[in-house]
């Protein structure tokens, strides 16, 4: 069986997930691939999962998209709310 990216349902994170750990055991230098699982690790709050994805989809392509992933989601896991701290 030959698994595509385009076989990925991004609503269905589960099976989605399913799909790509085959693909990237098949294809473990495909960046689009670990940038992709990244972002349903994202979205599933699995947030330490992603970056470890993010990052290899960077090591793997240094002009990869994941680099604003990255970005993007150290400065969420940074946000303070200082008036939640401050009551």
């Amino acid at each position: 069986m030959t698994i595509k990216l385009t076989d990925i349902d991004v609503g269905d994170f589960e099976n989605s997930l399913i799909v790509l750990n085959e693909y990237i055991a098949q294809n473990p230098v495909d960046d689009n691939a670990y940038y992709l699982r990244g972002n349903i690790y994202r979205k599933m709050n699995l947030f330490g999962d992603a970056l470890n994805d993010f990052h290899k989809a960077l090591e793997l392509n240094p002009q990869s998209q994941a680099a604003v992933a990255i970005e993007i989601l150290n400065e969420i896991l940074a946000y303070r709310n200082t008036d939640l701290l401050n009551p």
